[in-house]
């Protein structure tokens, strides 16, 4: 694509929106669930078991997202083939 041209105007909302598709489910792949189910008030014999349970839920749902970001790396590197780098 010649630079100047309206393809290369083009090309570059292409990107932007490829770039900020990449963002958003990078965003939504790293967020944590809310931690609204914690019983707050309890003793620190009891608020050690929802820790625990949280902290299992997380890894839960890193494993399970963690092919989003995966794919999100891959579109990263078959960009960068094409001298698109995004940081």
């Amino acid at each position: 694509v010649a630079v100047g041209g309206d393809k290369s105007a083009v090309l570059t909302n292409v990107i932007e929106e490829l770039v900020r598709f990449r963002t958003k489910v990078r965003h939504y792949a790293l967020a944590l669930p809310e931690t609204a189910d914690a019983m707050p008030g309890e003793g620190a014999a009891g608020a050690e078991e929802p820790k625990q349970e949280q902290k299992e839920k997380r890894k839960q749902l890193m494993r399970e997202r963690r092919p989003l970001l995966e794919a999100c790396d891959n579109l990263r590197g078959e960009l960068a083939a094409f001298g698109i780098y995004i940081k």
